[in-house]
């Protein structure tokens, strides 16, 4: 199998915890120098501290719009319907005005026309739709090859003691040995469940004749590794023969 990079996928992928501060630190300091640039063609003197909270108010919501889908779509193993993604645009567009309006007027300033306040977001707009439209097609190109990844893992089936997935991948692990394939764990499931194979996890598929004890939060292998077992798929799980 030739080599994995993540960087393909990484458009499709929610921010860990750890990048989305810095990420949401550059798109709020991305807004105020637009926001300050945007004043300067206009001809007035725009100042950092005012232009960052209007970046707060209408840039920031989009990158949480943006993150919110692919954490949605990645729970759901599923792109959103597009009904409701444009719902989800509207809905962000009156948020991110309404914000400016509540924080000019706790700060007692003049509050933008809301035709020049949806001007000014177009950009926002524009960039985000974007995004999520290069996501869903770059999305449906990975559904296509994940499938045929999938279908490759029957071969090993008979192998493989438990699986675990790792961002767009699953590591399927065979005693001392592990190979990486591309598939979603929903796939994954549905074509090795008729191969002695059950889901124990969001992150984990399991060999039946590899589970040695089922405990309440825990499945324990015949190898001795233990794996957690999520409450969602507990009921479905009796303990081996």
């Amino acid at each position: 199998m030739p080599a994995i990079s993540l960087r393909s996928d990484s458009i499709l992928r929610p921010l860990p915890a750890a990048g989305l501060v810095p990420v949401a630190a550059l798109v709020l300091l991305a807004g105020a120098a637009y926001c300050l640039g945007y004043d300067g063609l206009r001809g007035s003197v725009g100042q950092w501290p005012g232009s960052l909270l209007w970046s707060a108010c209408a840039v920031l919501p989009w990158l949480a719009l943006f993150e919110g889908v692919k954490r949605r779509e990645a729970a759901l193993e599923a792109p959103l319907p597009p009904t409701l993604l444009a719902a989800l645009l509207v809905c962000t567009g009156l948020v991110s005005v309404g914000l400016e309006y509540a924080t000019d007027w706790i700060r007692s300033a003049h509050a933008a026309p809301i035709g020049l306040q949806l001007l000014r977001r177009l950009p926002a707009i524009a960039a985000s739709l974007l995004l999520l439209l290069v996501a869903r097609r770059r999305d449906s190109e990975f559904r296509r090859e994940s499938r045929n990844e999938a279908e490759s893992l029957v071969r090993h089936a008979a192998s493989v003691r438990w699986i675990r997935a790792a961002d767009n991948y699953l590591e399927l692990h065979l005693g001392g040995r592990v190979l990486i394939r591309r598939a979603t764990m929903r796939e994954a499931a549905s074509i090795l469940a008729p191969l002695g194979f059950v889901r124990i996890h969001r992150s984990y598929i399991v060999n039946r004749a590899e589970i040695g004890a089922v405990r309440r939060e825990t499945v324990r292998m015949k190898d001795g590794t233990a794996l957690p077992l999520g409450r969602a798929f507990a009921a479905g799980l009796a303990p081996p023969a």
